[in-house]
């Protein structure tokens, strides 16, 4: 058995990429905040998320409630996995798990500046601290009886490979020891987003429109742009609509279910 290591400080973002990580390294399971994770699935402990305390979160993360450790031992067994993913705030953390579940020693060490951008990395500290949202790797259904009344709201999501695209679903939750308040994401907002993604995008001139309709917990966007002459809009506008639906779902939350861009004028 072959154990790797996703390492970070706490908000980086590790939770976010798990899945993906273990995915594109064949990776048969996680150990993520207190839970094991197979296929998306938690398959067995109880999330740290669930603590009332910051203290109590991170010992139950590291496994130090005997009967939690045995728990997760005994599916391990049974799963027989070829590779295991342990999560953790640095190496010692990650190493202190992985002894605790008489695990081999860790074999490669993916620190998550490897898999995730500098942008991407202070937006997920910038999430936890100014919000208190923290993402679990699995659908809501799985950790909704750990997590009682607690605010749960999915994000859905593609990963893959080159040839092979699955989709998944990851959990956003605010814990007790978090003491922010409601959460309030406005039209204008999500506009304001679209619009600094679509700069991202080489092949768009100009947003010229941005609408965000939200139903519950949907949305669908509209945007109207100008692109750059002879540039393959086509594919411009797919590579829009993946940027705007990925990264504003991770964002908020909401679930992105359309994107429809209109390239109205043409740049030269």
């Amino acid at each position: 058995m072959e154990v790797y290591a996703l390492v970070g400080k706490s908000g980086t973002g590790k939770s976010h990429h798990a899945i993906t990580v273990a995915y594109e390294n064949d990776i048969d399971v996680v150990i993520d905040d207190g839970i094991l994770i197979k296929d998306g699935q938690k398959m067995a402990g109880f999330s740290a998320k669930g603590e009332a305390t910051a203290l109590k979160a991170v010992k139950r993360a590291i496994l130090l409630d005997p009967n939690h450790a045995e728990e997760i031992k005994r599916k391990i067994e049974e799963i027989g996995p070829s590779r295991i993913l342990v999560l953790g705030t640095s190496v010692r953390m990650a190493e202190r798990i992985a002894r605790t579940l008489e695990l081999p020693k860790i074999s490669r060490i993916i620190d998550i500046a490897q898999v995730a951008s500098p942008e991407e990395i202070q937006t997920a500290l910038d999430l936890r601290n100014n919000y208190g949202m923290h993402v679990i790797p699995v659908p809501v259904v799985e950790v909704k009886q750990d997590l009682p009344g607690y605010f749960l709201n999915p994000i859905r999501y593609f990963f893959g490979k080159k040839h092979s695209q699955k989709m998944g679903e990851k959990t956003i939750v605010q814990p007790r020891f978090s003491l922010i308040g409601k959460l309030v994401i406005t039209n204008q907002a999500v506009t304001q987003m679209a619009r600094h993604l679509a700069a991202q995008i080489q092949g768009v001139v100009e947003i010229n429109r941005v609408s965000a309709e939200i139903k519950e917990n949907s949305m669908v966007m509209r945007l109207e742009v100008t692109g750059s002459y002879g540039a393959a809009l086509h594919k411009v506008s797919q590579e829009l609509q993946g940027k705007i639906q990925t990264q504003i779902q991770w964002l908020t939350g909401l679930v992105v279910s359309e994107v429809h861009i209109w390239v109205k004028y043409l740049d030269k």
